[in-house]
């Protein structure tokens, strides 16, 4: 991919390939990493993870809290490229995000070049992300970033 070299560290389209790599499910919840908790594993990672991942996205208070486009775009693109797919899955209308083989590759050889403090903290947000219901998710998000609800479509259940 253009632009992204383990070398370099991290470019922002690595970080949702990162979130979805075998090392970072291991501690997986009982929920499935699909489109609202990548957004908000995303989201934790450019604001409280390492000082280069800072930003990386453009967040903005929506229907369902912080959601950024350029994320979107990301994710269609890893899938073009055939680095990545949705996978339907029980309980979730949006699917799960997985790796290709040839994605979890490319995900290997960038796990290899982080820190362990930054494949630790991707490995503890995927967790958190995945073992949150969806109201539970929005709602601690909120609380913690109160900005991001002035759009919500939540009921506050």
């Amino acid at each position: 991919m253009p632009g992204a070299s383990p070398a370099n560290g991290p470019a922002r389209h690595w970080l949702p390939l990162l979130l979805c790599a075998s090392q970072t499910g291991q501690a997986d919840g009982a929920y499935p990493l699909d489109r609202i908790r990548m957004q908000k594993a995303v989201f934790l990672l450019t604001l409280r993870g390492s000082a280069r991942w800072n930003g990386l996205y453009p967040y903005r208070a929506y229907d369902w809290g912080p959601y950024c486009r350029e994320l979107v775009d990301d994710l269609r693109g890893l899938a073009a490229t055939g680095l990545m797919r949705t996978s339907a899955t029980a309980g979730s209308r949006y699917g799960r995000y997985m790796l290709t083989e040839q994605g979890q590759q490319a995900a290997d050889e960038v796990w290899e070049s982080l820190p362990p403090d930054e494949q630790e903290f991707l490995t503890t947000v995927r967790a958190y992300v995945t073992s949150k219901d969806f109201n539970a998710l929005l709602r601690e998000v909120y609380a913690a970033y109160p900005e991001y609800a002035t759009e919500s479509r939540w009921n506050r259940q």
